[in-house]
């Protein structure tokens, strides 16, 4: 199936519903109303969740996009919500397990293609500690649980570009000057 980016997908204006709607290079714009929609990323976020042995939970997913690949718990971020409530709103969703501190780890473009859409997303990570993984267990659009120390996952396992991206920088962070 072929997606089309999100700026091309939506061609009628989303005000008085003329088409076409003009791209510019950050938004549409309307030639009938005069109506510009920014074409912004969303945001999303994921978490590496770690125990004391600094062993990662990931979770196997369940559906597309990367169905049968491995991810970490996380998902949209809802109107209203902070980044972290989200997180930990997803983590619980999807592992059943509460969050505590959550350390900003980075954040990284990425694409997800949904519906034959392609939208562009600002996924932001945070490493997460817990005690232990004991309770956790697969729920939402979850296949099953891997917890494997972080070295052991290859890039290819991982269902994003940005979630190898946030992999590779916890497994080898910068040297402390």
């Amino acid at each position: 199936m072929d997606f089309l980016p999100f700026a091309e997908a939506f061609r009628h204006c989303p005000r008085c519903g003329a088409a076409p709607m003009a791209r510019q290079r950050h938004h549409l714009s309307c030639g009938t109303c005069g109506h510009q929609h920014y074409v912004n990323p969303a945001a999303a976020v994921g978490a590496l969740v770690v125990d004391p042995s600094g062993s990662l939970l990931l979770i196997r997913r369940a559906k597309d996009p990367g169905k049968g690949l491995l991810g970490m718990p996380g998902g949209f971020i809802d109107a209203g919500e902070t980044a972290e409530d989200a997180l930990r709103r997803e983590t619980r969703e999807e592992v059943g397990l509460e969050l505590g501190r959550l350390d900003f780890l980075l954040s990284h473009p990425n694409s997800y293609a949904f519906a034959g859409v392609r939208y562009d997303v600002l996924d932001l990570f945070f490493v997460c500690r817990v005690d232990s993984f004991a309770g956790a267990h697969p729920r939402d659009e979850v296949q099953e649980l891997v917890i494997r120390p972080g070295r052991s996952v290859a890039p290819g396992e991982i269902a994003f570009p940005s979630m190898r991206r946030a992999l590779a920088a916890w497994n080898n962070p910068p040297a402390s000057s």
